[in-house]
């Protein structure tokens, strides 16, 4: 007999799942096709492996809600009498949920003995984070991306208790944005595929309104207060539009281009407004003034302009965004587009050092760079994905705090700038540049592929706070009650700036929300990045406060569209991390008395209000029904778990979101115990259940958004 070591041999366990949905991550119904290669186009390639385990697809059942509801709490019973189900709580069981740091190591593909991973992981004198990869985002028509860790999409994803639950209703939301892709295909990007067939200049011209007509939309560009980007000098551009009206023919298509482009973009302006431009069948459309716009770049032959094409291209690309409510691909590719001609022009090497150009083109170009490097940066961010521009090898200065009137064409000396207290149509991309400049540091800090050491991280958080303290005080973060003597375009600018610089702490310190939790040596991290989420979340119902009928900013509320409802999205994501690291603690999450119990209370009535102001809005947004879903089960998660400890008296807000919640979220209660089920959870079983859920709009319609996606410098 031997008593060696005895050999253990694993046995695997049988597949359940064809391989496309095992691929994928995702639940698989068995059928053969299953449902989710059938919505994908993809029933060819449904298999199995040879060995998988199938049951016979279930067909639908009919009933109502109720019935569905008594099925669940019979299934909920039965897990729990089941032994192998007693290990279901709040804690995950093991080889159900990898950590967040366990998940976020690389494969053993990236395991080059060059490696700054592997040579990095095991410093632990240096508290090394594990490196962060990509996030995979599967859309529901199968389109694949990959995404930076600080989207809102893949915080979301890293949150165990919502991830499995909103899983249901990611695929069939998704599924209704081709429809909304189509329109931006038209009036987006399409002129780089050669979309629109090249027509004669004559033409073009023959389609502009009465000169009367652009007279009025090209004096309301330059006299709007808001949405106007400092980049066309009204005198210039004055001399050129008489000149224009004199010979029509002679002049060049891109400066055409540019002139469609600001009718368009003041037309949209009117639209979004609600302003009247006179009888409806007087008014040129802004998808025909868009399209004239790109015909017109394709005449110019824009890939090889020396002027116009950028200006032309970015309020083209400007009235786009604002045509389509919402930030699309077509608008990050045609960003590209734009970027690479700067680049071809030599927008991103400061004037200075470039022959040929005159004081006061020089002086326009930054102001022109400046508009495209911010939006390259808010849009790349939003979209998940690096910034197209390597700040390395660009050294065009910030533009001087000029009046137009300051600016002389034939100018030869550039006089200095204003201060920053005093208002000017760039002083806001200005003021906003130390800043963004910071910010594109933090997430290039985030994105590095090399691990980046605690220290780089608090100086960049020195950075940024040194950065927004510099700003003048009008810019600096207010309450709206507090700015009734400002105008409403200061208000929106001051709440853009505070945004990008909480959203700077937040993707700077979001990693360590979750890394190290037992320890003290990120708690100011963790601090930071949840104080900077509730400061969002507050600025939020501030300004969801001051639009309501009779509010400061009711009669601009449309100026709200500026705003980024993604940063919104991004804080609430944060909120809800925070939160799900805290309700795997054994003790209670809202008792009073600690100092991380109070923040605790903070970010649960935070998040109340913040489901309250989406749920009040009844505009369709795939994104936001998501974060609605997010969010109504987390609250119930805070709910159930300390509902005897949540405080008697609420404000009407919160219990207007707790009634929102449990009308969206009718099996809230034990659905939350189910996500955090373990590895003898039938989680098939539970995906047919809500599969068999009825598709209603009044519950997967809880709110939408107001226009507005991403933040343009504007």
């Amino acid at each position: 007999m031997e008593f060696g070591p005895r050999k253990i041999e694993k046995r695997n366990r049988a597949p359940v799942s064809c391989e496309p949905c095992r691929a994928r991550k995702q639940m698989c119904n068995r059928g053969q096709p299953c449902e989710g290669c059938t919505r994908r186009n993809q029933a060819s390639l449904c298999r199995y492996a040879p060995n998988a385990i199938r049951n016979k697809a279930r067909p639908p059942k009919v009933g109502n809600i109720q019935e569905r509801l008594d099925n669940l709490e019979v299934m909920l019973a039965s897990i729990a009498a089941n032994p192998a189900a007693a290990g279901i709580g709040i804690g995950a069981a093991p080889g159900t949920q990898a950590s967040s740091s366990q998940r976020r190591m690389p494969t053993s593909s990236y395991e080059q003995p060059q490696s700054p991973f592997k040579s990095a992981r095991f410093r632990q004198d240096d508290h090394a984070l594990p490196p962060e990869l990509p996030h995979r985002h599967e859309s529901g028509d199968g389109q694949v991306s990959y995404i930076d860790p600080s989207h809102w999409r893949a915080i979301l994803d890293e949150i165990k208790e919502v991830r499995e639950h909103l899983s249901a209703f990611d695929r069939p939301l998704v599924q209704e944005e081709p429809e909304r892709k189509s329109v931006a295909s038209e009036d987006g990007a399409g002129f780089m595929f050669g979309k629109f067939p090249v027509v004669d200049l004559e033409d073009i011209i023959s389609t502009l309104p009465p000169r009367s007509a652009c007279d009025a939309l090209v004096a309301q560009y330059f006299n709007a207060r808001f949405m106007v980007l400092g980049i066309l000098h009204p005198v210039k551009f004055q001399r050129e539009y008489e000149k224009f009206w004199d010979a029509p023919l002679k002049a060049p298509p891109l400066w055409i281009a540019l002139l469609f482009a600001v009718l368009s973009l003041t037309t949209t302006l009117r639209n979004v407004a609600g302003g009247s431009a006179g009888p409806k069948s007087a008014r040129p459309t802004a998808k025909m003034l868009q399209q004239r716009t790109v015909e017109c770049l394709i005449l110019g032959r824009f890939p090889n302009a020396n002027a116009y094409a950028l200006e032309a291209m970015i309020l083209h690309l400007q009235s786009c965004y604002l045509t389509l409510n919402r930030l699309g691909s077509d608008h990050w590719f045609e960003m590209g587009t734009l970027i690479r001609l700067a680049f071809r022009m030599g927008y991103h090497h400061d004037p200075d050092g470039l022959p040929g150009i005159s004081v006061f083109d020089g002086e326009m170009r930054r102001r022109v760079w400046h508009n495209i490097f911010q939006v390259d940066a808010l849009m790349s961010f939003q979209m998940g994905f690096p910034s197209m521009i390597p700040t390395e090898f660009c050294d065009t200065k910030v533009p001087r705090n000029l009046q137009f009137s300051d600016l002389e064409i034939n100018m030869t000396v550039l006089p200095p700038g204003r201060p920053l207290f005093e208002n000017t149509p760039i002083r806001y991309p200005i003021a906003k540049s130390g800043v963004m400049a910071v910010f594109k540091r933090i997430v290039a800090h985030s994105q590095s592929l090399s691990l980046p050491t605690y220290d780089n991280t608090i100086m960049l958080d020195n950075e940024m706070r040194e950065a927004y303290n510099n700003l003048p005080e009008i810019l600096r973060g207010r309450d709206v009650g507090r700015s009734f003597m400002d105008p409403s375009n200061i208000i929106f600018e001051r709440c853009t700036i505070e945004m990008l610089y909480l959203k700077g702490l937040i993707v700077l310190h979001r990693r360590y929300i979750s890394y190290e939790v037992d320890g003290r040596r990120f708690e100011h991290s963790r601090r930071t990045c949840a104080e900077a989420a509730l400061d969002i979340l507050a600025r939020q119902a501030d300004l969801h406060q001051a639009c309501q009928p009779g509010g400061r900013l009711y009669d601009d509320r449309w100026m709200v569209s500026s705003l980024t409802m993604h940063d919104f999205l991004l804080a609430a994501m944060v909120i809800c991390l925070d939160l799900s690291v805290r309700l795997r603690r054994p003790s209670s999450v809202l008792v009073p008395g600690k100092d991380d119990d109070a923040l605790t209370g903070r970010e649960y009535h935070a998040l109340q209000r913040s489901q309250t102001i989406w749920a009040s809005n009844s505009q369709m947004s795939p994104e936001a029904r998501l974060a609605s879903l997010a969010l109504g089960l987390m609250v119930q998660k805070v709910a159930d778990k300390d509902a005897r400890h949540i405080p008697l008296s609420k404000a009407p807000e919160e219990d207007l979101a707790a009634a929102a919640s449990t009308q969206e979220l009718p099996y809230a209660g034990p659905m939350s115990q189910m996500i955090d089920g373990t590895e003898g959870l039938d989680w098939g079983l539970l995906d047919q259940y809500f599969q068999n859920q009825p598709r209603d709009a009044s519950q997967l319609d809880p709110f939408s958004i107001d226009p507005g996606w991403f933040d343009l410098p504007l």
